[in-house]
């Protein structure tokens, strides 16, 4: 007799391949405080949901007021507290208005210096305003304020769509990059000095012969000697910015021609003269 389809031992792979299919298909909840929550929706109710962890069986409550936007399995997204001013503004309130996103930064291939994320943040910023015209420029730090108060970080930027971040903002246009510097050459310096002087005689105010009539050609010489080295570094820069709609209205890459430590604060300024938005 024939074995049927349920027998086969191919029908258990795929069995197990269905089910780990499923629990590859989440929905997320991205809260305001920035915490991430996977697994399944089971009900929502007026003022919050229940929900269960992915591969769990206890079934949590979830205050609405806690969550930003849920992300469901079937890729319909559904955003919560719109009523939140900072993340309910009209597009015709963002007009001419800019933020500038605290800049990734790599040195050596490290990510983490946070400080330095922030440092170039203001240093663009302070590029854009000086030529301000129409458009006017977020300070960096109420930028920072209203994307932590909305839970936004480095660990969620790309969960969100740079409209979004707009709309969180308040802000027609958003500025975002990165910068990348890494060691490259060594360049070394050395240098030789030599001073040589003649030892010649001759006659003073008082008639008297000074120095040696036999030897007027002698000449005597000193020399010093120095080095040094000098790390160079090579410096990448990427720069974007978006608009509240979510389109990219430039982008650029841009290798620095300068081998100093600080070249990126050139390169910032070149990138920001061929933006869109420059002397706007």
């Amino acid at each position: 007799m024939y074995s049927t389809f349920r027998e086969h031992p191919f029908y258990l792979i795929f069995c197990l391949l269905l089910i780990n299919i499923a629990h590859a298909q989440s929905d997320v909840i991205l809260k305001i405080n920035g915490d991430e929550m996977k697994g399944k929706v089971i009900k929502i109710n007026s003022t919050d949901l229940q929900f269960i962890y992915q591969n769990e069986t206890v079934e949590y409550t979830v205050e609405k007021s806690d969550i930003i936007k849920i992300t469901f399995a079937s890729g319909r997204v559904e955003f919560f507290n719109k009523d939140d001013k900072s993340a309910n503004l009209k597009l015709e309130d963002h007009h001419n208005k800019v933020a500038i996103l605290p800049f990734g930064y790599i040195k050596d291939q490290e990510t983490s210096n946070a400080t330095m994320t922030k440092k170039i943040q203001q240093e663009t910023y302070t590029i854009f305003k000086k030529q301000a015209n129409i458009l006017k420029f977020q300070d960096p730090t109420t930028t920072n304020a209203l994307l932590a108060k909305s839970g936004v970080n480095n660990n969620n930027l790309e969960g969100y769509t740079m409209g979004e971040i707009c709309n969180i903002l308040g802000v027609e246009y958003v500025i975002q990059g990165l910068v990348s510097i890494e060691k490259s050459t060594v360049t070394n310096y050395s240098n030789t000095t030599s001073k040589s002087t003649t030892n010649k005689a001759y006659v003073d105010k008082k008639g008297q012969i000074v120095g040696d009539l036999w030897n007027d050609n002698k000449r005597t010489s000193n020399s010093s000697s120095y080095s040094s080295s000098t790390q160079n570094y090579a410096t990448n820069i990427t720069m974007n910015v978006y608009s509240d709609k979510g389109d990219n209205l430039f982008s650029k890459e841009h290798a620095s021609f300068w081998q100093t430590q600080d070249a990126y604060k050139i390169t910032l300024s070149f990138l920001a003269k061929r933006t869109p938005i420059y002397k706007k």
